[in-house]
Order: C-alpha cells, then sequence, then structure tokens
C-alpha cells in the first residue's frame, strides 16, 4: 500500500496512573508548558512530566490530572484524566513491545492529516466532541464553521511571528502565571478557536474515548510548543497507529517492536 510520508517524528505517552516506578531515571521535566514537553521529545528527549512540573501553562496540569482542580477555572476544563502520578513522554521509538504508549501524537499538514485519517477509517475517530472547535477540527470544517476555521488559522499565524520576539514570549509567560487573566482568556477561546490542542485534545480525548482525534493547534501549542501554524496536531490510541505503522515513514522511525533487552529507561 502507499506510503504516508510524515516530517515530524511521533511522540508516546505514556499515563503513568499510580506511581513512576520503572521511570525513576527518567529526566523529570521542569518547563512552561506540555506543549514544550511534547516539543522536546520531538527532538529526541525523554522526559517525566510530573505534579509540579509544569511552571506556567495554568490549563495542562489539571487537564491531565497531575493537579486537583481547585476553582471554577480548572473545574470547567473538560474533559480531563483523574489524578495521575505522572506521564511519560518520548520519541515513539522509545517504547518497548511490553510497554507500548497510552497515546501517540501526530503531527503534520492537513492532507497528511486526512490520509492518516483515511488509513484508520471513520470507526477510528472520535464523534464524543463532533463539531466542538475548542476541541476537535472533526466536523468543522464546512460552511458552518468557516468562520471559526479561519480565525484559528489567523491566530496561529500571528502567535508564530510574534513569539520571535523575545520581550513578547517573556510578557506572554508573566501574564500566563496569573490566574485571572488566564481564565478570563479561556472564556474567550472557548468555542471560539483550538484550545489546548496538544494536552486536552491530542492526549486526554484519545486516552478517554479510545479514538483518535484531530485538532488545530492553540495559542500555546504555537509559542510554547513551537509548531507551524500551518500544521495540525492529533492523538490516537497506540493500537491504532500499530496497525498502521507499516505505511508511515517518518524521521527516527523504527521497528515498533525493539530487541529484547532494550531499555528506553536505562
Amino acid at each position: 500500500m502507499e506510503k504516508i510520508t510524515l516530517e515530524l517524528p511521533l511522540v508516546g505517552i505514556k499515563v503513568l496512573n499510580d506511581s513512576v516506578v520503572g521511570f525513576e531515571n527518567v529526566d523529570v521535566y521542569h518547563g512552561v508548558s506540555y506543549c514544550d514537553a511534547v516539543r522536546l521529545a520531538m527532538f529526541g528527549e525523554e522526559l517525566l512530566v510530573k505534579p509540579g512540573s509544569i511552571e506556567v501553562c495554568k490549563w495542562a496540569p489539571a487537564v491531565l490530572g497531575l493537579k486537583i482542580p481547585e476553582n471554577s477555572f480548572e473545574r470547567g476544563l473538560l474533559p480531563r484524566l483523574d489524578s495521575v502520578a505522572g506521564l511519560y513522554v518520548a520519541p515513539l521509538s522509545r517504547f518497548l513491545e511490553d510497554a507500548p504508549p497510552d497515546v501517540v501524537i501526530v503531527r503534520g499538514r492537513p492532507t497528511q492529516m486526512k490520509r492518516v485519517m483515511e488509513a484508520l477509517g471513520e470507526g477510528a475517530l472520535q464523534r464524543t466532541y463532533y463539531g466542538e472547535i475548542g476541541k476537535t477540527a472533526l466536523g468543522v470544517v464546512d460552511r458552518r464553521f468557516s468562520l471559526k476555521v479561519m480565525l484559528s488559522y489567523v491566530s496561529n499565524r500571528m502567535m508564530a511571528l510574534l513569539r520571535r520576539w523575545k520581550r513578547f514570549d517573556d510578557l506572554i509567560r508573566t501574564a500566563m502565571r496569573t490566574q485571572v487573566l488566564t481564565g478570563a482568556l479561556e472564556r474567550v477561546l472557548k468555542n471560539t478557536v483550538a484550545d489546548m490542542s496538544i494536552c486536552r485534545n491530542s492526549t486526554v480525548i484519545p486516552f478517554e474515548e479510545g479514538a483518535g482525534n484531530v485538532s488545530f493547534f492553540c495559542v500555546g501549542g504555537i509559542s510554547w510548543g513551537g509548531n507551524l501554524p500551518a500544521n495540525m496536531t492529533s492523538g490516537f490510541p497506540y493500537d491504532l497507529i500499530e496497525d498502521i505503522h507499516d505505511r508511515l515513514e517518518y524521521p527516527g522511525k523504527r521497528d515498533l517492536h525493539p530487541c529484547p533487552g532494550m531499555n528506553p529507561k536505562a
């Protein structure tokens, strides 16, 4: 069958519900956001995202189950994971056959995402949030939602330009440490443009629904995740990617079943 070529490596996510036993030798992430941790994994790093790891973003900790929601803003961030001990984030090639990731994040141009979805088949994609642009791109690319799609692309392109200006990046980091401003921004963005594209849309929704999801990038995905505004993000349960892995070509690709003895945490 025809190959599907992607320009970006695939990133695996393992949700560690009860403990981080077995992952003690993995570097603990400390930084601005979950988007940033996924970005680093794309470049080959293995990271453990734990409670307290995310220092700036106010969305991801509650959404990813890294903290108990403490106010109306955090309680309104849905869907979200139950309390977890951490998330192991690494290139897909680092995972062992007997310890696969729960979710695989795939990013690329809309045409590439379309080919991946076609290879998987419609039944592999989530329907719960169909048509809600904040959570998914599925069902929104039609006449009713054309303005929202355009707003997503425009806002992402503006953010991609502004992030090159260090003072703007510093300003965003300072502002996003403020709960009041973050909550206000969430009310503006909700159901208007893509929101929480990497943490919720590409990780939580595929994990909770057991089905694939495709999303436009959010502001954080562009500014902190370093993603191109013309691209899209998606997340799929591991078994779905395993089914079509032979058709995928991407940087750093290896057999999904490394030789016995390979240990990604050594």
